[in-house]
């Protein structure tokens, strides 16, 4: 069972590491979805994945967002630099990464993020056929759900979340924060407007602010529920907050694999540990229906901290805080706005009460705190983090991490051979037959995976074993000292470009695709829910979800959200209506193209919220039999253009409607209309076992000469509406 840790620097990883995580994981500037936090620079990832490796850890790193077609290039020109540094895993959300690496850096090992949104059985047998080796499962499955899952024994490993903030939205469906500016969640750069006041005809409140998860109570369950992996959120917390959460998990999962009497005997300590990391108030999320249905406390300002006073008044340098609770320099603090908006956050480093300094703020001080920070009058003062150990002798004596040689090993009865750097060393063996237990490849990896070298680190290790040998321990470390011997001293310091003959081969193969160019005539398409009758466009075909009992002649749109106990009621649902006749499916969710491979003539389109934003996705979704694709509704008029000119499907245009910007399994206590202290106005409405928001005004866009078909989507409009909106088609999605 892996303990993994979050790590927004080198200093939050060692933390993590000295309190007994098995793992971090981590971003690079780009391309992940925590980049408002420090983040790392290549040289600090390699000194993080040499120093996990020297002590047996791992690093997983986060390339787990959604990438435009223009920014294809760049994404390359990094994975080609991650293969070569070669962490445990990627952690990626965007099936086109999926496709980039396995085609072009093949050495890298790919997980499933949770903004992929994989949430039952069918979603982890497609994670497999792609690739993945592990899946994050959406942090909005239930625990029943998740054990039948697990009974079905799934291809793939299951990571779960134990801890940290959980967002009100199914993770990679969020569109509130783009909708609001285009700063996009999917691409990490959210602006967390769930955790703001918003109003009701029934008062206000934070109604989308969800509290933090805590499993402690329900840590055996999930330990013997049997995922690979417990993840502790936290990325954008500081290195006190990581040191707490892993220490309380770590001596609680200890504790519960000796016995249940060690583990109730420990939780006392665990929680006090928990304690100190200063969140919100804690849930178990949405594991349990009872913990679901009070997640959101309305009257609660959505956000994490210890609240220790209030400002009373701003000056040019600082600012006067009437303190509620003690604080000390050195503490981080947030000065958080009323309205739930971001306030600043820094590190106290100087204050004082009366004039004089002082590094302790008593309760009911009045006291001055040194900034340069602007600062919301009112604001309120929260402690989010202690003052934590120096770690900046220990970050900089760490060592880069040494090329990697990647080892292809051969064994029979009469040999052994090694292929390493472009050189093969062979030795030749007279081994017996094995007559009771064959040779185990992972010992022989074990084996040479354990090779001495001051200018190399081991790589991946290919193992073929031919002729059933019998091949004694001591002649296998043998071999391996020999080879050790023989070879390594005179392999060369680059052994291998393959990370940059895969970036080249990528940059002349996407130069010589073929732009699209439109074919025949624009399409037109609408999803009409039965029983409403909106102003339609002319020569329009009808798209009905599911649940509304679309004809034949029409198409069928699966729910993008199936539970694991729905999918024998949604698979039944299908077949009834394909043997009636209907040939066309919409899906919106990578899970549904294991649903609907048993039926190998369906004609297959895309549909949101499934997010396709550069040709790479769409030419992924066309070897799994797809026809058209629906670009995502986050893209601007440019870089949508730019996707249907180098997709090898036609492409489709969103252009009509009320797009779901969040939904919730949460039992929000809204319905109807709501606002938000911007003015910004939702409709909050149930739909099955989800709660959805939509805007008050309607996304309606002008046509692009490249389009296929046109999407016109009347669930939640009529087509009559005035106040209309143009979501990112005028500007470039952050």
């Amino acid at each position: 069972m892996e303990l993994l840790a979050p790590a927004g620097n080198l200093e939050c990883a060692l933390a993590a590491f000295d309190e007994g995580a098995d793992a971090v994981y981590a971003g690079l500037k780009k391309f992940n979805a925590r980049e408002r936090t420090e983040n790392f620079i290549p040289e600090e990832m390699s000194q993080l994945i040499a120093y996990a490796h020297k002590h047996g850890r791992r690093v997983y790193v986060t390339f787990n967002t959604l990438i435009k077609e223009n920014e294809l290039d760049e994404a390359a020109a990094e994975l080609a630099r991650l293969e070569t540094l070669r962490p445990d895993a990627l952690i990626v959300q965007d099936i086109g990464v999926v496709r980039l690496a396995r085609r072009y850096f093949p050495k890298l090992t790919l997980h499933g993020s949770t903004q992929m949104s994989l949430h039952n059985s069918a979603g982890l047998q497609f994670a497999k056929e792609i690739g993945l080796t592990r899946v994050i499962l959406e942090r909005q499955t239930t625990l029943a759900e998740l054990e039948m899952m697990l009974k079905t024994k799934p291809p793939v490993e299951v990571e779960i979340f134990i801890h940290g903030a959980l967002c009100c939205c199914i993770s990679g469906t969020c569109l509130l924060s783009s909708w609001l500016g285009g700063w996009s969640g999917n691409r990490g750069k959210c602006k967390q407007p769930c955790r703001r006041r918003h109003r009701s005809a029934d008062g206000n409140g934070f109604f989308l602010s969800a509290q933090d998860l805590e499993t402690l109570e329900i840590l055996p369950q999930l330990m013997r529920s049997g995922v690979s992996s417990f993840k502790i959120e936290g990325r954008l917390r500081r290195s006190d907050y990581v040191s707490h959460v892993v220490a309380a998990y770590r001596m609680a999962m200890d504790a519960a694999e000796r016995s249940d009497e060690d583990f109730r005997a420990v939780l006392p300590a665990a929680r006090a540990r928990l304690a100190r990391t200063l969140g919100r108030k804690w849930s178990l999320g949405y594991y349990t229906p009872q913990s679901a249905g009070n997640l959101i406390k309305h009257d609660s300002l959505g956000v994490s901290g210890l609240l220790c006073g209030k400002v009373v008044q701003t000056a040019a340098n600082g600012f006067t805080v009437s303190a509620g609770r003690p604080f000390f320099e050195g503490d981080m603090i947030r000065v958080q706005p009323q309205s739930g908006d971001e306030g600043p956050s820094f590190r106290i480093t100087k204050m004082s009460v009366r004039g004089r300094g002082t590094v302790k703020a008593a309760r009911g001080d009045e006291v001055f705190i040194h900034s340069d920070k602007a600062i919301p009058n009112g604001g309120l003062v929260y402690k989010i983090g202690e003052k934590t150990p120096d770690y900046s002798g220990r970050i900089a004596a760490l060592p880069l991490r040494k090329p990697v040689l990647d080892l292809g090993v051969v064994i029979s009865r009469t040999g052994c051979q090694v292929t390493a750097g472009g050189q093969i060393w062979k030795q030749e063996l007279e081994l017996e037959p094995a007559s009771k237990q064959e040779l185990d490849p992972a010992r022989v990896r074990d084996e040479f995976n354990r090779f001495q070298s001051d200018r190399f680190e081991p790589g991946s290790i290919e193992v073929e074993i031919r002729d059933n040998p019998f091949l004694p321990a001591s002649v296998l470390k043998n071999l391996r000292k020999s080879w050790e011997t023989a070879i390594l001293p005179g392999l060369p310091a680059a052994v291998s470009a393959e990370s940059e003959r895969g970036l080249a081969r990528f940059r002349q193969e996407y130069a010589a695709a073929e732009r699209r160019k439109p074919e025949g005539e624009m399409q037109i398409y609408a999803a009409v829910p039965r029983g409403k009758h909106p102003v339609l466009p002319n020569h329009c075909r009808i798209v009905r979800e599911i649940g509304d009992s679309p004809s034949p002649h029409e198409e069928l749109l699966l729910p993008f959200y199936i539970s694991e106990s729905e999918l024998p009621e949604i698979r039944r649902r299908l077949k009834q209506w394909i043997d009636k006749g209907g040939n066309t499916v919409r899906i919106s969710s990578l899970s549904h193209l294991t649903l609907v491979r048993e039926f190998p003539d369906l004609i297959l389109k895309t549909c949101m919220p499934l997010p396709v934003c550069n040709s790479f996705a769409a030419a992924e979704l066309a070897g799994h039999g797809v026809s058209l694709v629906q670009g995502s509704l986050e893209l601007g008029a440019e870089e949508w253009r730019l996707l249907a000119e180098k997709s090898p499907l036609p492409s489709e245009l969103y252009c009509y409607g009320r797009p779901v910007l969040l939904s919730t399994r949460a039992n929000l206590p809204v319905r109807g209309e709501m606002s938000d202290s911007k003015g910004e106005r939702f409709r909050v409405e149930k739909n099955g076992i989800l709660t959805q928001v939509t805007a008050e005004k309607v996304m309606s866009v002008p046509a692009l000469p490249q389009a296929a078909s046109l999407f016109y989507d009347y669930r939640h409009a009529d087509g009559r509406e005035k106040d209309l909106a143009k979501f990112n088609y005028d500007v470039s999605l952050a």
